[in-house]
């Protein structure tokens, strides 16, 4: 079987092809070989948890002496800040690994250092045109880079980190700790090909052979079937729960569930995280139904939307702007509006690089940073009615006031009965899907329909029982209940196939993206 099919570690790169790699591990095992005081200083959202997670269990298996720092969402913001450095100096640190952060931190790098501590930067976001003077700085996306695969997450990056380590000291990959890769990987929407395939299709395998105990506790608060995690399971369940305590309160909730050593000390950790996950859910809930008032008393859509109000948690700004895209499918900002200063969360479509934007009006911003589809800053509130007119512009020349056509692709039109046990299980061999690596979507045209019931709460979702080429086959509709569709009526089906076990039987069943 081929590399792609098989998910193995043939798709993974010698780590020290990345940049200062050889540094960095350098680094390191100076700190690990003379007991050096570290910290692991990470980003409070899922990627930069999840990595802070994997170097402290990976240094602690050394006997490394090691902390770890998660900013406040509210308080601190993104990045290395001038009090967290005083905080780890007072810890009697030696040595700070950031993750998923640090590489555009240039003047707390140099903080750090004047007060002798070195500082080891792993992040994936774009570096500014001067790097911090740090020990390494370990980015793919440094100019000059040799690493083949360019969609690294920061627990990613992390991984690397100590499988180099590993592999000067002669210990093995350290395949144990994929399992965080995945869940981080994932909740960073990393592409789901080349290396980030090989962790998320193993990481899946640990999670469901046998799960830590956090995730373990996690997975029984989400009403998951145990062996049975998939992307999706972690995109819709997990990881908002894994990012819920950083939204709303202390990340370090998320990260000691995560390392927390058996299910005793897990369980009290999930109860806290479970009630942030629902005053998150209550919380965006509100926003969003505010938000998209807002939207909607402007008449016309504009080519870049700012929705805004104070007091709006700044730990679910994000979900505001996601929902925004989602609903208009234009680059969309939702701020949280200070007396002095505002903080926003950016998403945008594919046409639209947001960070470039940001970049082209950095001196009007206190703060920002991310990627081409999500972004974060903070600005001045009487300098933000400038930069939302200066962004309208850049968005208005760049997309042609146009949003993306809307529309759904399909793979290919088939008849359901070529979907057989050997066409099922080579779909499977696909797994896992994701971006970058999305689930075949099939047309089927004229089912006719031979029963059409409403089902799930309110009546949500349609189910169908349909005909066709002399068999029967199972449809379901998710939010589709008010669908006019009558037995006898034929319809087309865009849709993906998945098996359905139930008492012991398996079928295969149409997941409807839309029908007609």
């Amino acid at each position: 079987m081929g590399p792609y099919l098989a998910a193995d570690a043939r798709l993974s790169h010698d780590p020290f092809m990345l940049p200062d790699m050889d540094r960095a591990v350098a680094r390191l095992r100076r700190a690990t070989e003379t007991r050096e005081p570290v910290a692991v200083f990470g980003d409070f959202d899922a990627d930069g948890v999840t990595g802070t997670a994997l170097l402290v269990e990976a240094l602690r298996e050394l006997d490394c002496p090691v902390t770890s720092y998660l900013p406040d969402r509210e308080k601190e913001g993104h990045g290395m800040n001038p009090g967290a450095i005083a905080a780890l100096d007072a810890r009697g640190v030696k040595l700070v690994i950031t993750v998923d952060c640090g590489v555009s931190s240039r003047e707390e790098v140099a903080l750090a250092a004047s007060r002798g501590i070195d500082t080891i930067v792993t992040d994936h976001h774009s570096p500014p045109p001067r790097l911090p003077e740090a020990a390494a700085v370990v980015d793919p996306n440094l100019h000059g880079s040799r690493y083949p695969f360019d969609g690294l997450t920061g627990v990613g990056l992390a991984f690397k980190l100590v499988e180099a380590l590993w592999s000067e000291i002669g210990r093995p990959r350290p395949e144990h700790l994929l399992d965080l890769v995945a869940l981080g990987t994932v909740a960073d929407v990393g592409r789901l090909g080349g290396e980030n395939r090989y962790f998320v299709r193993r990481g899946l395998e640990t999670i469901n052979r046998s799960p830590r105990p956090g995730l373990e506790a996690l997975i029984a608060r989400s009403r998951l079937e145990p062996g049975k995690i998939d992307v999706e399971a972690l995109a819709f369940k997990l990881i908002p729960r894994v990012n819920a305590s950083g939204r709303l309160g202390d990340p370090s909730v998320s990260l000691q569930v995560l390392t927390a050593a058996s299910r005793e000390e897990a369980e009290p950790l999930a109860d806290e995280i479970e009630k942030q996950n629902d005053r998150r859910r209550r919380l965006a809930r509100e926003a969003v139904a505010d938000a998209l008032g807002q939207v909607q008393a402007l008449g016309a859509v504009p080519p870049l939307i700012v929705v805004r109000k104070e007091g709006w948690h700044p730990g679910i700004l994000g979900l505001i702007a996601a929902r925004m895209v989602d609903t208009f499918a234009r680059p969309s900002i939702a701020v949280s509006v200070g007396p002095e200063a505002s903080r926003a969360s950016a998403r945008s479509v594919p046409n639209f690089d947001i960070e470039h934007a940001l970049r082209l009006n950095e001196g009007l911003l206190d703060r920002f940073g991310g990627h081409p589809q999500a972004a974060g800053f903070t600005v001045a509130t009487p300098r933000l009615a400038e930069l939302e007119e200066r962004l309208l512009v850049t968005a208005s020349e760049e997309t042609d006031g146009a949003r993306p056509a809307p529309g759904l692709k399909f793979d290919c039109e088939i008849s359901p009965a070529l979907l057989t046990e050997p066409t099922m299980s080579f779909l499977d061999s696909l797994r896992p899907f994701g971006h970058g690596n999305p689930e075949p979507v099939f047309l089927t045209r004229r089912a006719k329909v031979v029963e059409a019931r409403r089902v799930g709460q309110d009546g949500a979702h349609l189910r169908l029982r349909t005909l066709h080429g002399g068999r029967a086959w199972t449809a379901i509709a998710f939010n589709r209940g008010d669908a006019p569709i009558v037995p006898g009526d034929r319809v087309d089906l865009v849709y993906n196939a998945r098996v359905n076990e139930w008492n012991g039987a398996r079928s295969v069943e149409m997941v409807v993206l839309d029908l007609r």
